[in-house]
């Protein structure tokens, strides 16, 4: 395991600091330096009922501070962290995979214009679905040549330690520990494909790309990649399908509240193990004067929401504009020998709820003048309770979603500037990754108006 970091914040007292035996003194800056034989952290009340720590320390020089605010934090050098314990893989052989949500963080190494990648990376890793997923991967030796994106993704998550308890709490003092930044060389071939025409792959990479657009173009290739690894593990011959076939639609009649009937299609759609976690399904109806409504259902792993118009002031505001009914210009419609341009109105509904949403507000514009972005402030809050106009029929249930990760672009320009991700920690604090850098923030940093992807969790 390589060397790891422990962050301690919290507001506290010299005399509420009693780690060893040994008590340094405090320095000009005010951060008593502490020499410790051993730090035996199982000692400590841990946080949320989690079974003590099992983390080792020999010659500990620990830094700790009055911290007033989250924002302060200090770090104690050369901590050894388990690794997954044996227990764990022999659960994951015999299909009795546990969920481990409290991996140690670590910061990704940009070698160049990678900010895009690592934010993606750290907000996916917050979910702790699809942490399980690769857990459960990692022991089913996926091949590269065929499986890209999921080999990178095993790989990257294998860079990771799952202790029993990575994180302490001893009267107002929170401990978290870190593991050393790394480079995510495991995704070059994965950037390749996303960019052929950027044939560097990892290292030195000439342009910044955008965040949204690679991480559809991830999740599109795990669903279609894990579709072949359900074929080729149970025997049969693996569908690589896309995530919409439009060629195997099928078309029946439905009737809904109060008896109006619609032509309803239905886009053909395999599911995956990706899709169970990230896919829901949208049901759109187009209203022609004087012909049915028409309705379509189709998947969705990402809700794109317009965020431009002035009505627009928050998240909440946007998903109403997204289902609000819109009217349609020029709509070409046929009935029984006439076909003609007729009044349109197409509205769109969620018909079913992923276990996590991933909410894109649409910063970036393309045109005739180029690429800009939309600096516009838009409010989010870190639990979202999905209105009963956004469904097809009233939800009762699964309606409440809480943020588990953020992705921010900063900069005035879409095709320069910066990405960082917010996740949320096992123990309810956030966490801000900006490439190496971890560092721990308050949630009203985290709900800063800029967010350019959001990641909901059902509650």
């Amino acid at each position: 395991m390589d060397d790891a970091k422990v962050i301690v914040f919290g507001s506290f007292t010299e005399d509420e600091i009693r780690f060893g035996t040994s008590f340094g003194s405090v320095n000009g800056n005010g951060v008593t330096d502490i020499k410790l034989d051993s730090l035996d952290l199982a000692s400590l009340c841990v946080s949320q009922n989690e079974a003590s720590p099992s983390i080792q320390s020999s010659n500990l020089n620990l830094q700790v501070a009055k911290c007033e605010n989250l924002e302060d934090r200090y770090l104690c050098e050369d901590m050894q962290v388990p690794s997954m314990s044996k227990e764990h893989v022999n659960n994951a052989h015999n299909g009795r995979i546990e969920a481990i949500s409290d991996l140690v963080p670590r910061g990704l190494i940009n070698s160049g214009n990678l900010c895009f990648l690592n934010a993606t990376l750290q907000s996916l890793l917050s979910c702790s679905p699809f942490v399980q997923l690769l857990q459960e991967l990692q022991f089913l030796n996926i091949p590269k040549v065929d499986y890209p994106t999921l080999n990178a993704f095993v790989n990257f998550v294998s860079e990771f330690v799952f202790p029993s308890g990575s994180s302490v709490k001893k009267k107002g003092t929170t401990i978290i520990v870190t593991g050393r930044p790394f480079s995510p060389v495991m995704f070059d071939d994965v950037l390749k494909n996303f960019t052929p025409d950027v044939p560097s792959g990892i290292s030195g990479r000439s342009r910044q790309e955008d965040a949204q657009e690679f991480l559809s173009f991830v999740m599109d290739h795990m669903h279609d990649e894990l579709l072949k690894v359900v074929g080729r593990f149970s025997g049969k011959n693996g569908r690589n399908s896309s995530l919409i076939s439009s060629l195997e639609d099928d078309e029946w009649e439905t009737v809904g509240r109060r008896n109006k009937s619609a032509v309803t299609r239905t886009q053909s759609f395999v599911p995956s193990q990706l899709s169970a976690i990230f896919g829901g399904q949208l049901r759109s109806v187009v209203k022609a004067r004087g012909n049915r409504a028409s309705a379509t259902v189709q998947p969705f792993l990402l809700l794109h929401l317009d965020i431009f118009p002035d009505a627009v002031h928050t998240v909440e505001d946007a998903l109403r504009l997204f289902s609000a009914p819109e009217t349609l210009e020029g709509y070409c419609a046929s009935t029984t020998g006439k076909a003609g341009i007729v009044s349109a109105s197409k509205s769109v509904k969620i018909q079913t709820l992923p276990k996590i949403m991933i909410l894109h507000l649409m910063r970036f514009g393309y045109g005739s003048q180029g690429s800009t972005k939309l600096h516009k402030p838009v409010h989010f809050p870190l639990e979202l309770v999905l209105g009963r106009e956004l469904f097809v029929s009233p939800a009762k249930e699964g309606r409440k979603y809480e943020l588990v990760a953020t992705i921010t672009h900063h900069g005035r320009e879409p095709s320069k500037g910066h990405y960082t991700a917010d996740a949320c920690y096992h123990t309810g604090q956030w966490l801000r990754f900006d490439d190496a850098s971890v560092a721990v923030v308050p949630s009203s940093k985290v709900l800063h108006d800029q967010a350019y992807i959001l990641f909901y969790q059902q509650a």
